[in-house]
């Protein structure tokens, strides 16, 4: 007997054993966080260059959105909200730089180049949430 993987919900996307969903209400960090919970998902975590490129593929072009990466409980000392090592960065130049000691939230999108910024966790903007495949 063979057991077959279902596919993600209506909306959802999948990659690898998850799956991801590109919301474009803004909302800040923990807002962010707490929606995707509802989900029975947490804020993305990215654990690979290729993961990463795939949630960019979500998200329409200069739009900045907010992943599941945040240095609250400890400055420099990354982590994300699913648990998961935060083993694999795309930061951008310069970044992280916790411009007025207030940056504690992870975004993606930056600039041109797509790369990974620390900023306000009471910004707002849209979110990526992901979760187990059904």
């Amino acid at each position: 007997m063979y057991c077959i993987a279902e596919d993600c919900s209506f909306g959802w996307t999948p990659f690898g054993v998850e799956c991801f969903k590109f919301f474009s209400q803004t909302v800040d960090w923990v807002r962010a966080e707490k929606n995707c919970q509802s989900l029975d998902a947490n804020l993305a975590s990215v654990r690979s260059k290729a993961q990463n490129e795939f949630l960019m593929s979500l998200v329409p072009v200069n739009t900045r959105v907010w992943i599941g990466g945040h240095d609250a409980e400890m400055e420099k000392q990354w982590l994300w909200t699913d648990g998961s090592p935060f083993d694999y960065t795309n930061w951008c130049k310069t970044q992280p730089d916790n411009y007025k000691a207030s940056e504690h939230c992870l975004e993606i999108s930056y600039t041109d180049k797509r790369c990974w910024n620390d900023q306000t966790c009471t910004t707002t903007k849209g979110y990526i949430c992901a979760r187990d495949r059904i």
